[in-house]
């Protein structure tokens, strides 16, 4: 699959989650916190935001999922695909062979990378 639809694959998954509203609220909480800031509700949300990826993959990207779910897990969330999005983007420019074309499966292999799942130090 090219990078350029592995990138629109993940991008239709984000938008069965979040609105567009939604998800320009979240970028623009980010701006707000800043980089320290994101930075820490990236770290202190971690695992929270990988279980919620696991919900997500399980419900088959289904929004019922995010229900119950705390805004700054959400926020964490959305600047984790945007740091993984960019990262992937750059490590596969030429896209990945063999790869599941399901958008989800996608997304989630976007989500979740070994740093990801690593505790920080």
């Amino acid at each position: 699959m090219k990078a350029q639809e592995i990138f629109e694959n993940s991008v239709k998954a984000m938008k069965q989650l979040l609105t567009h509203d939604e998800m320009m609220d979240s970028i623009k909480r980010a701006k707000e916190r800043g980089e320290e800031g994101n930075l820490g509700l990236i770290g202190r949300e971690r695992e929270n935001v990988n279980e919620l990826v696991r919900r997500l993959v399980d419900a088959g990207g289904s929004k019922d999922a995010l229900q119950g779910v705390a805004q700054e897990v959400i926020d964490a969330m959305v600047l984790r695909y945007l740091r993984n999005r960019e990262m992937f983007m750059k490590t596969f420019p030429e896209g990945i062979e063999d790869i599941d074309p399901a958008p989800f499966s996608i997304w989630a292999s976007i989500m979740i990378s070994p740093a990801d799942e690593m505790p920080e130090s």
